[in-house]
């Protein structure tokens, strides 16, 4: 079952698919080497040129696979060629700092890419964060100050009594109801007093009369309070989500459902629309779809998307929970 489980990680299929491919490379190297007449040192420059293109793209374990392959070919190609008898001792001392030299240099690559991979993650997580406060600053403004305002006015007219009053008590009491939906839009905080739940059925019912639209909202086994942190991330990807269907769906009608397994928390929002090509869409960045997986990845989520033009769009975000 464990070695099931190992088979069908993408990471592991990844690194098997990259050795797979250095292999292939490194024994074309070595055809073209015999046939040019080029000598060991000659090789072993493209043999390291492999190793490092294939440690800025894949993993350590990849790259050490195709050294160790690198040092069998090179054998293989030492005098006599074709053969992994070698004659002279100085093309094994040769082959073995190859090897060596090889390896350091795909664990140094290797590093740097993780170390950037690391600091991007950083950067990503501190403009979320910064963008978070600044949602929280503004939200609260509009709600205790400008809303609360409006109502006063609207009160205010009221008193007046006239129909021209009537009138515009009645604009700015509707103008305060939208100020006080973008205000919980900017930062929701029912998720800290409410739970994810209630705080996703809600914005699904206000996001619906705002935009004239359907959606079945459903949800099941999801824990009472996950962490905030996982609670705002899932809602943000909501609300992108909702947003992208309405914009571009051509549809009128979504569906939302949240549940929970053994370990996890699960969204899934679709729609039957027209559908876009998301491979091209995340090139291009379009969509907001970076935004939803950025944003996962600083709970350590996952996000995957289904969508063919004029076949609909299924976007799933989950999210691990801690044990």
């Amino acid at each position: 079952m464990d070695i099931l489980k190992i088979i069908a990680n993408k990471g592991f299929r990844h690194a098997v698919a990259q050795s797979v491919i250095a292999c292939l490379v490194l024994t074309s190297l070595t055809v073209v080497c015999y046939r040019l007449y080029l000598n060991i040192a000659t090789a072993c420059l493209l043999y390291i040129i492999v190793v490092v293109f294939l440690a800025r793209a894949g993993n350590f374990a990849s790259s050490i696979v195709a050294s160790i392959i690198a040092a069998l070919c090179l054998a293989h190609l030492a005098p006599p060629a074709y053969s992994f008898r070698v004659d002279d001792p100085l093309d094994d001392v040769a082959i073995a700092a190859f090897l060596i030299t090889s390896s350091v240099i795909a664990r140094l690559v290797s590093k740097l890419r993780e170390m950037r991979d690391e600091a991007a993650s950083s950067v990503n997580r501190k403009l979320i964060e910064a963008e978070e406060k600044e949602r929280l600053r503004i939200g609260k403004d509009l709600d205790d100050n400008i809303c609360q305002r409006m109502i006063l006015l609207a009160l205010q007219l009221q008193q007046l009594g006239t129909d021209a009053s009537d009138q515009l008590r009645k604009q700015s009491l509707e103008i305060s109801t939208d100020i006080q939906a973008l205000a919980h839009t900017l930062y929701p905080s029912k998720l800290e007093y409410l739970g994810l739940v209630v705080t996703m059925r809600a914005f699904c019912g206000e996001f619906a009369v705002r935009h004239k639209v359907e959606i079945d909202f459903g949800s099941h086994d999801v824990p009472s309070r996950p962490p905030l942190e996982i609670s705002l991330a899932l809602f943000r990807v909501l609300q992108e989500a909702l947003d992208n269907s309405a914009k571009h769906s051509g549809e009128r009608q979504f569906k939302v459902e949240l549940f929970g397994t053994p370990g996890a928390i699960h969204l899934i929002v679709s729609d039957p629309g027209v559908g876009f090509d998301h491979k091209v869409s995340v090139k291009g960045n379009g969509f907001g779809l970076t935004s939803m997986r950025d944003r996962l990845k600083l709970v350590n989520g996952a996000f995957s998307i289904d969508s063919q033009p004029k076949r609909g769009t299924k976007i799933h975000a989950s999210v691990p929970l801690r044990e």
